[in-house]
């Protein structure tokens, strides 16, 4: 869908209109861009041959020696091409593809396994999922159990066929079964191709789902889950089954509410379970080093990664890099060392199709004139001047929000006193530093401990088979449980490099990424942990509400399964995020000391959430949070708290210079990406 466009004027500003008529009168390009495929391969074989050769990727071009003294963005989160390394290492990797067949093709397979791969570790049975309704209190399976589903742990219908067997169905019969699971939830199929009926998570579990109901949108890949209650969902598979009840003892905080989770946490359990040279499963807690929690993450949305030049919130790893996204299927017990391998050939497949994506458009009318004013603050307004925010240090460049974030304006994109190079229009590669972003630390310090860094910059995810001096894989348990004895000691500083290093390194953290922001108007909640509702609250720090709600919808007969309520009658399109209920949050006597408004909480999330405030910042261990059993539990996993460990609501407070014209400007601007 194109932008409907408004020509109708609000909030002017005469220096404003200056700028913009001078600027139209030096370049004709326009300031705003109204394409709706972002995706720079997608966009170049649009309507092209498959023997078409793809452009350059821009995010290659963000390199060492890219950036040009006194542009307004000074790039500092360098790729680094793991295709073609760097000297002494070669590449182990198949080649990227070079046409736009061969890309099509690889977005296909890409696909495919996205839709039908259960890469984790299977956690229930489909005859236990069939059979869920029994732990939620009915005695009679409910007619809209699907939806339930949806509501109860924050779901989305598949807009695929993803069937499980009933339980009077052979899978093998039925073609998967007449069973419909929603999206992030796949059934496994053995090595041969035959289905299994394990019900296991699936990536869309955290990486997609939806903003409108289907009469209101149709399904857009890549939009991160802001609904998802991890943690019900393990609890409940867990308990479906009987045998894996024991399981929710497990020191994993899956998430402690919805739409986050602790997935980063998996970097931290690897090396405990795994040779991290060869990814045997080797128990041992040689190289485990739990020194500090990262808290909860949003999981980031795919329809950016074309524009990322680094992974993670910390951007701590090269996008060039696949097998961080492997964490999880490696952690598959069922796998042998050589499958964990071998799967990074289809994670190139599924990055590929995660480039492939590209937001959806704005749906409503966009003030054209308003958006083009917000388009030139975007890029020109120094939020630094005049003194402004004096005692938050400036990070290099113009001081706009351009300088973090990007270029995103045609006309910005061509003027070398913003890019070295117009094709990087679009891309986000610069780290802010923690000193003048200032949110939640947390999970910027997940690997501020060297030794986890070294574990991981010697491991194969670190790509360190690249390396000439690699020798072979050594799968048995009983040699790599020997080899974790070096490894542990160069880890500990007590002994040289024994595993070789790989180019695939997690940078020393020093601040956040900034995101992209095509796609901004559709992704609320923002930042890293999901703390702020709408990009109004961004704009403006005074306004965030510290403990806050999202309407939800209708319960179920007995009063329980409300979820988040995902349709445009729930979204704010006018400050661009969910609408809320602010809750009130005063310490009283019998309120709990350290986290406000422990009323909404039982009993046991407020002494959980009191040993991670005080303890998780120096010891991973401390940061757990119970199995959500009780109603009460469930219910106060839909209030979002910013007293959490992690969780926090502050930085990017330099937006304070901002006036209020100036925000709803920047606002309509957003629109438009």
């Amino acid at each position: 869908m194109r932008l409907r466009w408004s020509r109708t004027w609000a909030c002017p500003s005469s220096l404003v209109l200056f700028l913009i008529s001078a600027g139209a009168a030096a370049n004709p390009l326009p300031l705003l861009e109204t394409t709706a495929v972002r995706s720079p391969f997608v966009a170049a074989c649009n309507g092209k041959p498959d023997s078409t050769p793809l452009p350059v990727d821009p995010r290659t071009l963000v390199v060492p020696g890219v950036n040009k003294p006194g542009a307004a963005v000074q790039f500092n989160a360098y790729w680094v091409d793991l295709h073609n390394p760097p000297a002494p290492f070669v590449s182990t990797l198949p080649p990227n593809p070079t046409t736009c067949g061969e890309f099509r093709a690889s977005v296909a397979r890409g696909r495919n396994n996205i839709e039908t791969r259960a890469y984790f570790q299977p956690f229930t049975t489909s005859l236990a999922y069939y059979n869920l309704y029994l732990l939620w209190g009915f005695l009679i399976r409910p007619s809209d159990f699907d939806e339930q589903v949806i509501k109860r742990y924050g779901m989305a219908k598949a807009p695929f066929r993803n069937p499980y067997p009933l339980p009077w169905e052979n899978p093998n019969l039925t073609n998967g079964g007449s069973g419909q699971l929603p999206l992030g939830l796949v059934q496994e199929k053995d090595s041969n191709g035959r289905y299994t009926g394990a019900i296991s998570s699936s990536c869309s579990g955290c990486h997609d789902s939806r903003l409108g109901t289907e009469q209101e949108a149709g399904f857009v890949w890549g939009r991160t889950n802001d609904a998802l209650d991890a943690g019900l969902i393990q609890s409940d598979f867990f308990r479906s089954t009987g045998v894996g009840t024991v399981l929710q003892l497990a020191p994993v905080p899956w998430s402690v509410g919805r739409g986050t989770s602790d997935a980063i946490g998996i970097v931290d359990l690897l090396p405990a379970l795994f040779d991290m040279d060869s990814l045997a499963l080797a128990p041992s807690l040689l190289e485990y080093f739990p020194s500090h929690a990262g808290g909860q993450s949003r999981a980031p949305s795919w329809w950016h990664r074309a524009f990322k030049t680094r992974q993670f919130w910390d951007g701590a790893l090269t996008s060039d890099n696949v097998r961080s996204e492997m964490a999880f299927s490696i952690a598959n017990l069922g796998r042998t060392p050589a499958q964990r391998r071998a799967m990074t050939v289809e994670f190139e497949d599924n990055d590929n199709f995660f480039i492939s994506m590209s937001p959806p458009t704005y749906p409503k009318t966009v003030n054209t004139a308003l958006a083009e004013q917000g388009a030139v603050l975007f890029h020109e307004r120094d939020l630094w001047a005049n003194g402004a925010n004096a005692n938050i240090p400036k990070a290099p460049g113009n001081g706009s929000c351009a300088s973090c974030h990007g270029v995103y304006s045609p006309r910005h994109a061509a003027d070398p006193a913003y890019l070295p190079d117009p094709r990087l229009k679009g891309v986000a590669g610069v780290i802010t530093p923690i000193e003048t972003i200032r949110t939640d630390p947390a999970r910027k310090d997940l690997m501020a401990d060297i030794r986890k860094r070294k574990a991981w910059n010697s491991s194969f995810l670190a790509y360190n088979d690249e390396a000439p001096n690699h020798g072979p894989f050594y799968d048995d348990i009983i040699t790599s449980a020997l080899r974790r004895v070096p490894r542990s000691a160069y880890d500990n500083g007590l002994g040289p490099v024994y595993s070789p290093l790989g180019p695939n390194e997690w940078l020393s953290p020093f601040g956040y990424i900034a995101p992209p922001l095509y796609g901004a108007w559709a992704s609320a909640p923002f930042f890293h942990n999901g703390s702020v509702p709408t990009l109004w609250d961004v704009l403006k720090p005074a306004d965030r509400p510290s403990v806050w709600k999202r309407l939800q919808t209708s319960a179920n007969i007995l009063g329980t399964n409300a979820g988040y309520d995902a349709s445009y009658a729930s979204y704010d399109f006018g400050k661009l995020g969910w609408k809320v209920s602010s809750l009130p949050c005063a310490n009283s006597p019998s309120n709990d000391p350290f986290i406000p408004c422990s009323e909404e909480m039982a009993t046991a999330d407020v002494l959980f959430a009191n040993i991670a405030n005080l303890v998780a910042n120096y010891n991973s261990l401390a940061y757990q949070s119970p199995p959500p059993i009780t109603q009460k539990q469930i219910r106060s996993r839909m209030i979002f708290n910013t007293h959490f460990y992690g969780m926090g609501n502050e930085g990017h407070d330099f937006t304070q210079s901002l006036t209020d014209p100036e925000r709803w400007a920047l606002i309509e601007y957003m629109k438009t990406l």
